[in-house]
C-alpha cells in the first residue's frame, strides 16, 4: 500500500489544488465563465434524455434553464460590466415560485443548436454522473455538482504534469513539485477547470500525453506504452478538436520509436504500431464511426477549416504579422480586439487573467509585470536547456515543440477562416492552456538555474506568487459580482 501512496509533496498540491478548484467553484457566480450556459445545456440535454444536442427546431437551452439565467440576471451580466447579478431574497423566492411551476418537460425541451453542440461528448458523459446524482436538486445544486465534479480533473492535470516533470527533471521531486504546482495553480487553469468546460479534462488529457509521449521517447518503443500514448490521444480528440493537434506529434513518436528500433526483431516494432493504430481506432475511430451513423459531425471545426477554401497565403501571413507585430501601413486591418499587439491582448493578458466572459481584468499596470515574469522565465529556461544540451534529447524538444506549433497553427488557421468570413474573432489565451504542462516545465527549468542551496525558496516564490495571484484573482471577481 505505502507504493502506492502518491509522493508527500504531490499529496500536499493536490489538497491545494482541491481547495484553490472548490473556491473557484463557488466564488465564479452561475453561468459566468465562457460558454457555460452551452456546456451545461449540453450536459442537461444527455442526462435527460441521453441525447447529443444539436436538434433542428429545439432551443439551445431548456425552459429550467433559462429561467434560471434570466431571473438571475446572468445572461444580462456576461460580458456587461455595468450590469450586476440578482441576489436579493425577494428575486431568489421569485425564481423558486416559478421554477416549481415549470412543466414536466422543462427540463428535456432544450437541445437545439449552440456554441458546444459540435463538441464530442466524453466530457458531458462524465458530468452526466454528478448531474444525475443531483437529480433531485434544483438547476444551480446541479450546476455546481458538475463544476465540484470538473475540480477532479484539476487533480489529474496536477499528477500528470508531475509525472511528465519526473520523467524530465531526472525525479527531482522540488522540481516536479514547481512544473506541476505551476500548471495548476495558473489562475485561468483554476477558474476554466471548475467551471462546466470540457477544457478542464483536455487539461488532463494533454498532461498525460505529454508525459507518455515523452517516456515513449526516453525508454524506447514498446507494445504497451505505444497503445496508452494513443489511447491517450484518442480520449483526447473525444474531448475537443483541439485535441487533433496532438496527431501530428503522437506519429512524430511512433516514427521516432521505430528509428531507433531498428535493431530489434520485427515482431515487436509491428505490434507497437499495431497496438497504436487499434487504440486510436478503439477511441476516435469509434466515435467517428457513431458519429456518422447518427448523421452529425465527428469534428465540426476541423472539418470546417479543413474544407474551407479562398486561402491566400499572403492574407494569411498579413494576418500572423499583426497578430504578433504592430501593423504595417500598407496592411490590410484585421478585427483583432485589444488596444495593443494581439499577441499581448489575447494570449498574455486573458491567458493569465481574463474572467467572467473575458472581461474581469485587473488594471493594466499588473499584466505589464506578468508579462515582464514571463519573458524572464522563458530566457532562464532556455538558457538552463542551452546549458545542459549535450544532455537534452533532440527528438523530445522536438515533439514538444511540434505539439505547440501544430496547436498555434490550428488556433491560427481557425481565426483567420473565422475573420475573413466576417464571423469575428476567435482566439483567447485559455486556449493555449493545454500546453500548462510546458509552462510548468519552464518554471521548473527557470529554478533548476537557481544554486542547489537556493532553490527551495525560489520554487516557494513562484508557486507563492502564483498562489497569491489566485487570492488576488478571488478579489477581483468579487469586486465585479458581489460588491
Amino acid at each position: 500500500m505505502r507504493a502506492l501512496a502518491p509522493p508527500r509533496a504531490l499529496a500536499a498540491l493536490l489538497v491545494l489544488t482541491a481547495l484553490v478548484g472548490v473556491a473557484w467553484a463557488f466564488v465564479t457566480p452561475a453561468f459566468q465563465a465562457p460558454d457555460e450556459p452551452a456546456h451545461f445545456g449540453y450536459v442537461q440535454t444527455l442526462a435527460e434524455g441521453l441525447e447529443l444536442p444539436g436538434k433542428p427546431g429545439r432551443p439551445p437551452v431548456s425552459s429550467e434553464q433559462a429561467l434560471a439565467g434570466s431571473l438571475s440576471n446572468s445572461d444580462q451580466t456576461a460580458q456587461q460590466l455595468s450590469n450586476r447579478m440578482q441576489w436579493s431574497e425577494a428575486v431568489y423566492e421569485r425564481w423558486r415560485a416559478a421554477a416549481a411551476a415549470l412543466p414536466p418537460g422543462a427540463r428535456t425541451d432544450g437541445g437545439g443548436a449552440n456554441p458546444a453542440a459540435s463538441n464530442p461528448p466524453l466530457y458531458y458523459l462524465f458530468e452526466a454522473i454528478p448531474y444525475r446524482l443531483g437529480e433531485d436538486a434544483d438547476l444551480f445544486t446541479r450546476l455546481h455538482l458538475a463544476r465540484l465534479a470538473s475540480v477532479v480533473w484539476m487533480l489529474l492535470t496536477a499528477v500528470g504534469v508531475w509525472l511528465l516533470a519526473g520523467e524530465l527533471l531526472a525525479r527531482d521531486r522540488l522540481l516536479q513539485l514547481t512544473a506541476a504546482g505551476t500548471a495548476v495553480l495558473l489562475p485561468m487553469v483554476g477558474f476554466v477547470s471548475a467551471s462546466v468546460n470540457p477544457d478542464a479534462m483536455l487539461y488532463a488529457a494533454w498532461s498525460f500525453a505529454l508525459w507518455l509521449g515523452v517516456r515513449l521517447l526516453r525508454r524506447g518503443l514498446t507494445v504497451r506504452g505505444a497503445i496508452a500514448f494513443f489511447a491517450v490521444v484518442g480520449l483526447a480528440c473525444l474531448v475537443k478538436a483541439t485535441s487533433y493537434a496532438l496527431v501530428p506529434a503522437a506519429l512524430f513518436v511512433l516514427a521516432v520509436g521505430l528509428r531507433r528500433s531498428r535493431g530489434t526483431a520485427l515482431v515487436p516494432r509491428a505490434a507497437a504500431v499495431t497496438g497504436a493504430g487499434a487504440a486510436l481506432a478503439l477511441t476516435l475511430g469509434a466515435w467517428i464511426v457513431i458519429a456518422r451513423l447518427a448523421h452529425r459531425a465527428a469534428a465540426a471545426q476541423v472539418a470546417q477549416a479543413a474544407g474551407a477554401t479562398g486561402f491566400n497565403v499572403r492574407d494569411f501571413g498579413s494576418y500572423l504579422w499583426q497578430f504578433y507585430l504592430p501593423r504595417l501601413p500598407f496592411q490590410q486591418p484585421f478585427s483583432i480586439p485589444g488596444d495593443n499587439v494581439p499577441a499581448y491582448d489575447v494570449w498574455l493578458k486573458t491567458g493569465w487573467a481574463g474572467f467572467g466572459w473575458l472581461e474581469v481584468q485587473f488594471p493594466g499596470w499588473v499584466y505589464v509585470l506578468l508579462t515582464a515574469v514571463t519573458l524572464t522565465i522563458a530566457v532562464l529556461a532556455l538558457r538552463e536547456l542551452w546549458r545542459a544540451r549535450r544532455r537534452v534529447d533532440p527528438a523530445v524538444l522536438a515533439f514538444l515543440a511540434l505539439v505547440a506549433v501544430t496547436l498555434l497553427a490550428g488556433l491560427h488557421w481557425t481565426e483567420f477562416k473565422m475573420l475573413t468570413g466576417g464571423q469575428g474573432p476567435f482566439n483567447a489565451g485559455r486556449y493555449l492552456l493545454p500546453l500548462a504542462g510546458v509552462a510548468g516545465l519552464a518554471v521548473a527549468l527557470a529554478v533548476r538555474v537557481v544554486p542547489v542551496a537556493r532553490r527551495p525558496v525560489a520554487a516557494a516564490a513562484a508557486l507563492s506568487g502564483l498562489f497569491g495571484l489566485n487570492l488576488a484573482s478571488f478579489g477581483l471577481m468579487i469586486e465585479r459580482f458581489y460588491a
